[in-house]
């Protein structure tokens, strides 16, 4: 139980909640799913995906939505999200990324494994990383 903002008390239920879909506001969906697919390797579920400006995309661990913004004041989608993706072979990564001619991507170590970390196509922030046996 917990106290909200005066003597009211709540109880709280544990439920069993998974974080399962990540919902990216992008410029341009069909490059935004190049980037995805050809890079990362996710794929395109049709059926959930609509039209050209909706596009549903699937990996093991979590599912990603590209939706077009076209805002009428002219504002650019938000970049305050960071997604990250643990791989097992981050060499292999880099080096399918250079040759898509993916650039941008900064290799650091980290306590805990290493990273490369860049931006999508909208800019939004992208990690790829690989922990280390203790991690």
């Amino acid at each position: 139980m917990f106290k909200t903002g005066g003597a009211t008390t709540v109880k709280v239920t544990r439920m069993n909640i998974k974080l399962s879909t990540i919902n990216l506001e992008v410029s341009d969906p069909e490059a935004s799913k190049q980037f995805y697919v050809n890079a990362l390797g996710m794929t395109l579920n049709p059926k959930r995906s609509h039209s050209r400006d909706f596009l549903y995309l699937e990996s093991a661990g979590c599912h990603l939505t590209l939706a077009r913004r076209d805002p009428p004041d002219g504002q650019k989608p938000c970049r305050s999200v960071e997604l990250g993706f643990e791989v097992d072979d981050l060499p292999a990564v880099q080096k399918q990324f250079a040759s898509q001619n993916i650039n941008g991507f900064k290799p650091q170590k980290m306590g805990w494994g290493e990273v490369i970390e860049g931006c999508d196509p909208d800019g939004h922030r992208v990690i790829l990383y690989r922990l280390d046996q203790q991690g």
